[in-house]
């Protein structure tokens, strides 16, 4: 055996002896009381660590559907003030075009308005015109209207045959006199005219009678009324 054998031997066997002494040692260690609390703390922290991770996870969690939540709420918010927005511009828009009409209404009712009075006025300027012309061709000088002027006497055509009577009466109302005719000769020459004019035809006389059927005819003067039975 050499030097060299020995020498190996001798090293292995220390490196034999040396695990062994460390194992022995970590089994006295274990076998020791010691080590418990520290083991129990340990995992005491552990799991206060494990609990705190997994709760600051769920907070993150939370705060971030919060913030999604804040968003979309910001987000709603932004849609429904617009859709306000657009909506009081619509109305706004809208009382102005109510506003614009009710003036245009106004505008159009008043125009009506002097329309029609400037036609009520035109209306009654035409009648007014219409009965003086009527006046004017009815004229009769001195004597009143749809009277006949004639040798300084007015003379007047009844409205219908009458009786006697009827006649008398019918002038006495109108401030005159019957003027009775006895002959067709007794007639004035305007009133013969104008009952044939007229077509005032056909009157019946009876000569020594007061009955006379014919058109009333009225005559007035400056001193007194008088009229004449046709």
């Amino acid at each position: 055996m050499t030097f060299a054998d020995l020498k190996s031997q001798s090293m292995k066997g220390q490196l034999d002896q040396k695990p062994n002494g460390e194992r022995d040692k970590g089994l006295r260690f274990l076998s020791s009381r010691r080590w418990y609390p520290a083991a129990m703390a340990l995992g005491i922290l552990c799991l206060g660590l494990l609990v705190t991770v997994i709760l600051l996870i769920i907070q993150l969690s939370q705060v971030s559907d919060l913030k999604q939540q804040q968003a979309n709420h910001t987000h709603q918010e932004d849609i429904l003030e617009g859709q306000i927005s657009a909506q009081h511009q619509t109305e706004k828009s809208s009382q102005e075009s109510q506003r614009e009409l009710k003036e245009m209404i106004e505008t159009l009712a008043h125009k009506l308005d002097e329309k029609s009075k400037k036609l009520m006025e035109l209306h009654h300027q035409n009648l007014n015109l219409q009965e003086a012309l009527k006046k004017a061709a009815n004229y009769s000088g001195p004597c009143p209207q749809d009277w006949l002027w004639h040798e300084e006497n007015c003379y007047q055509f009844s409205s219908g045959p009458f009786n006697w009577e009827k006649s008398r009466e019918n002038c006495l109302s109108l401030d005159a006199h019957m003027l009775k005719i006895n002959s067709s000769d007794d007639l004035p020459r305007l009133a013969t005219g104008y009952v044939h004019d007229l077509g005032w035809t056909g009157y019946e006389v009876s000569l020594g009678s007061s009955r006379h059927f014919c058109k009333a005819f009225r005559r007035m003067s400056k001193s007194s009324l008088g009229s004449f039975v046709l």
